[in-house]
């Protein structure tokens, strides 16, 4: 169910306020569609929801294809150019980097480049960002970019939610794999970004469907496992109103698709 300003919409007042962009019709039918509330204060608001869903599935999609490959924490690798490589495995940015170029080459140069799917996850929500708010806005609340573990990054406002019923695309999810083999701990779950049409983008594993991303994992759990890999119950999104709030008087969004 899609409400905005207390008014529930349909999908064709939905279609009139959205901008068109690639994914803009499927992320407002899930809304839409879904028996979960999507609430949005304002139609400005609405309108950088959908846009930085839009990107975020741009992103997952270009990274599920560009080279770049799996690696564990401690056998991450980089461009030199752009980022130093830390104890703990993370992406550090160069003294004298642009935030935004040194992040775009990991989408150009993806071969030269292999990390963890947590890392991944930071990759994908940042360039959905970066696509979203534009260069200079970037640069100035990244300006210290660190790539490792996304659930706690600087000026990135997340949030994590209760799912009850579908997808929306653009959410992060994850997959647990409770009775993973010792010998296999890197596959104990699996972060996703939600693609449209039913498909989940993961680091490592590819892009596929629900059963696809089960049976896959069900192949690292230890011998005499009974239960199988699962989607947990919630997502975790960013929070738009935030984004209104740190981009202050610097964020372009698309307009409606048609006049209202």
């Amino acid at each position: 169910m899609l409400v905005i300003q207390e008014q529930r919409l349909t999908i064709s007042q939905a279609q009139q306020l959205s901008p068109t962009l690639n994914h803009s019709q499927a992320i407002l039918s899930s809304m839409v569609n879904n028996s979960d509330v999507y609430l949005f204060s304002s139609e400005q608001i609405f309108r950088i929801d959908v846009t930085l869903r839009s990107h975020i599935i741009d992103s997952a999609l270009t990274l599920a294809k560009n080279g770049v490959n799996f690696e564990t924490f401690y056998r991450t690798k980089g461009n030199p150019n752009y980022w130093e490589i830390t104890e703990m495995g993370g992406l550090q940015l160069r003294n004298g980097s642009q935030p935004s170029t040194a992040l775009q080459d990991i989408f150009n140069n993806g071969s030269a480049y292999g990390f963890e799917c947590a890392t991944a996850m930071e990759i994908v929500l940042l360039h959905g960002m970066l696509l979203t708010i534009g260069e200079r806005l970037f640069n100035e609340l990244y300006h210290n970019l660190y790539l490792w573990d996304w659930q706690d990054i600087p000026n990135l406002p997340l949030t994590i939610v209760s799912v009850q019923q579908g997808d929306i695309p653009g959410d992060v999810r994850y997959f647990k794999n409770p009775q993973v083999s010792p010998n296999h701990m890197a596959f104990q779950g699996e972060n996703v970004i939600v693609l449209p049409e039913k498909r989940y983008y993961g680091h490592g594993i590819g892009i596929g469907d629900h059963d696809y991303f089960v049976t896959q994992l069900n192949r690292a759990r230890r011998p005499g496992a009974t239960m199988d890999a699962y989607l947990m119950p919630r997502a975790t999104r960013i929070i738009a109103e935030r984004i209104v709030y740190l981009s202050q008087s610097f964020i372009q969004i698309p307009q409606p698709a048609v006049p209202v």
